[in-house]
């Protein structure tokens, strides 16, 4: 009983807090030594260095060195279905080991999954590692191709299976 007891205050402790799951992306440049703004703000005095970055929203990273062309970089936070399932199946099991039987096991998996949403831990950011090479401010930018974004078929299905969950947990 003891240990249920521990188990449901850290649960709840970490329901209650509205914390948001970060992630930290390290910054290098050539040279080394520039400014990186996250979001406008400034985040690190000179790379290399790491920035701390919440996950449950989409980032510009800005990386500014006097003398040197301006970089941005999208960040973008992609939804990690594996890690959502695995949570939600440990979540789904330890709640059906202790005494909440076979039901409150998939409800404690369907919770897990709508809380890994709602605080960021669902998604991860990428990329997960900036490397730029800055040019010097009196040389041309060269054109970047835009790189095609490919489907994941791990990651659709996991969404294909998270909004089935939802559904059946709203009776829908």
């Amino acid at each position: 009983m003891r240990k249920t007891s521990m188990i449901l205050a850290g649960a709840a402790a970490t329901l209650l807090c509205g914390c948001v799951a970060t992630q930290k992306i390290p910054v290098s440049t050539d040279p080394s030594g520039a400014l990186v703004y996250l979001d406008g703000k400034v985040v690190c005095q000179g790379t290399p260095c790491g920035v701390e970055m919440p996950k449950d929203q989409d980032h510009l990273l800005t990386i500014v060195k006097e003398g040197y062309h301006q970089r941005d970089v999208p960040v973008r936070r992609v939804y990690d279905a594996m890690g959502v399932l695995k949570r939600s199946a440990r979540d789904g099991v330890r709640s059906a080991e202790f005494g909440g039987g076979l039901s409150g096991g998939v409800s404690s998996a369907l919770n897990s999954a709508d809380n890994q949403d709602k605080d960021g831990r669902a998604y991860v950011l990428k990329p997960d590692m900036i490397t730029l090479r800055l040019i010097p401010a009196d040389q041309p930018v060269p054109e970047e191709k835009p790189e095609k974004e490919k489907a994941d078929p791990v990651n659709d299905l996991g969404l294909q299976l998270y909004k089935m969950l939802k559904g059946a947990q709203l009776g829908q």
